[in-house]
């Protein structure tokens, strides 16, 4: 299925829409896998932490130790026209594992009696039977906070894993067989008219070995009973709408430059602070991650976040006697991460 160029009216833009009708806007964020704020080096695997986030949005969690996470630079791929895509791995012991993106409640309600299709595309370091699904937290849940339990039971290889309270799978499952070439699977369900917030997920059929891997990309969920040719956002929009859900600020690498550094002149025992305004509003006030070893100068202990809110924090310390103070990043190993994720 294609789309079409067309007019909205006089006086609106032209832009593209489901040819035979549908909606071309992706309710996933990030579905070409661009974006992993939380690895520090991205396009090296990193252990992911149970009930934690590989690329930013795809929440995983694990039967057992331990699944790594990569992006991985597609432009040498056949099967591919995204940038990246997303590589997870199993390590340590043979297991199933489950990624999940939650599309927040503001974005899921518009959903309600809606045909959707959520589309990805994979490929496995062998034949592999992927399980995926549309989930939803039903009406009895509360919206945009679903279990954080959210697998309660992985079950036995062929046995689907059981969701918590309140999350349902949307009509059924389906099982796609994948293989080591990139192919597009897709699942299509009417989204029930009292559901609180959908669920994008797949999940692993039977245990994985430790090395196993399992590629995605190009993820998507469209108002539409067919699969759309992938159309990714710009870059900077796609970014933005990580950020509204966490991000990772003050890091010193090639890419961001220095860092962070605050100095001046205080007396003593006078708290100081710094202003760090958000990139977008974010779902919700964030809790935060302070991490490394930051470099200070007549600085009492170490900083504190305070004052948070949905469009910023304050770094707060206290001048240790009067004189000139200094705090700064001091390594790629100093960050604080912004969390507001949904799970």
């Amino acid at each position: 299925a294609g789309y079409v160029y067309t007019s909205g009216g006089a006086g609106v833009a032209p832009d593209w829409a489901a040819a035979g009708g549908g909606d071309l806007y992706n309710y996933l964020i990030n579905g070409g896998h661009d974006i992993a704020d939380r690895n520090v080096t991205p396009g090296t695997l990193f252990t992911v932490a149970d009930k934690d986030f590989g690329a930013d949005r795809w929440w995983v969690t694990r039967e057992n130790a331990d699944v790594q996470y990569n992006r991985n630079d597609a432009t040498g791929e056949s099967g591919l026209t995204s940038k990246y895509y997303g590589l997870y791995k199993k390590i340590t012991n043979s297991g199933k594992f489950v990624v999940v993106q939650v599309v927040e409640g503001v974005n899921s309600i518009p959903l309600r009696g809606k045909t959707v299709t959520f589309q990805i595309k994979m490929k496995a370091s062998g034949s592999k039977t992927i399980r995926m699904a549309v989930l939803e937290l039903q009406t009895a849940g509360t919206i945009d906070a679903p279990p954080a339990t959210l697998v309660t039971a992985f079950g036995a290889d062929t046995t689907d894993p059981t969701f918590g309270t309140n999350v349902a799978i949307i009509t059924a499952a389906a099982s796609k067989s994948v293989t080591t070439s990139w192919q597009s699977f897709s699942v299509t369900v009417t989204v029930p008219t009292n559901s609180k917030n959908v669920m994008a997920a797949f999940w692993t059929d039977s245990d994985f070995a430790a090395n196993d891997t399992l590629s995605v990309a190009e993820a998507g969920l469209f108002v539409t009973s067919s699969v759309q040719a992938w159309k990714p956002r710009l870059f900077p929009d796609e970014l933005l709408l990580c950020q509204h859900f966490g991000y990772r600020w003050g890091y010193e690498n090639s890419d961001t430059g220095t860092g962070f550094r605050m100095f001046g002149y205080g007396g003593t025992g006078v708290y100081e602070g710094q202003s760090i305004r958000h990139p977008v509003q974010m779902h919700k006030i964030p809790t935060e991650t302070i991490n490394g070893t930051w470099g200070t100068t007549n600085i009492t202990g170490s900083f504190s976040i305070v004052d948070k809110s949905l469009m910023s924090a304050t770094i707060s310390f206290q001048v240790t006697s009067t004189g000139s103070f200094d705090l700064f990043t001091n390594g790629t190993d100093d960050w604080i991460f912004f969390d507001a994720e949904i799970l």
